[in-house]
């Protein structure tokens, strides 16, 4: 493990809206990120990093302020590019698709669950949990069925007409798990 990063990633199966199980097993070879400020500062968040997560493995992520923990999760997630090494998902070398295609390919196969929610205050819960359907443009019906089946699974099927500054943070953070497996993705981060 590259510097004091103690990774022991938790990830593999979670379960689809029809109850099927979704195998997401991510790699990761030669990771390293470099950021650079100004053109003169660079700082080395992360330094060939390599990983491979079995089905089913649960994994955990630890290690001090600064040790690269945030930048490993964003590299995996795509939400950042890295600066050299490749990251693989569902057998789909990430590294290599163009922003398009990354975008489309976040939107189908990875739900995220952000530390700070990043519900919208002008959408209802159930708005929130249904976006990536109405993204997806599934069929209204269906959207509403995936969204109550959701919000009863983890309780807060009674909040669904409340907006995020109604209802309290472990709600909020429900809410947020929702809407990143409402859709079916292969994983959620």
């Amino acid at each position: 493990m590259a510097g004091h990063l103690a990774a022991a990633l938790h990830w593999g199966c979670i379960l689809d809206l029809q109850g099927g199980l979704l195998v997401y097993v991510p790699e990761a070879e030669g990771l390293t990120k470099v950021y650079t400020s100004q053109g003169k500062v660079t700082t080395k968040a992360l330094a060939n990093f390599s990983l491979a997560v079995k089905p089913g493995e649960f994994v955990g992520i630890m290690g001090p302020s600064g040790s690269g923990k945030t930048t490993l999760l964003n590299l995996l997630a795509t939400i950042d590019r890295r600066t050299a090494g490749s990251v693989r998902i569902d057998g789909v070398e990430t590294t290599r698709l163009g922003a398009g295609e990354l975008a489309a390919f976040r939107r189908r196969k990875l739900g995220f669950v952000f530390q700070d929610f990043n519900l919208l205050d002008t959408l209802t819960i159930e708005e929130s949990i249904a976006l990536p359907l109405v993204l997806a443009r599934r069929p209204p019906q269906e959207i509403r069925a995936a969204a109550g089946r959701i919000a009863a699974e983890l309780g807060i099927g009674e909040i669904l007409g409340k907006y995020p500054y109604e209802v309290s943070g472990g709600q909020q953070q429900r809410a947020a798990a929702a809407r990143a497996v409402t859709k079916g993705p292969r994983s959620s981060w």
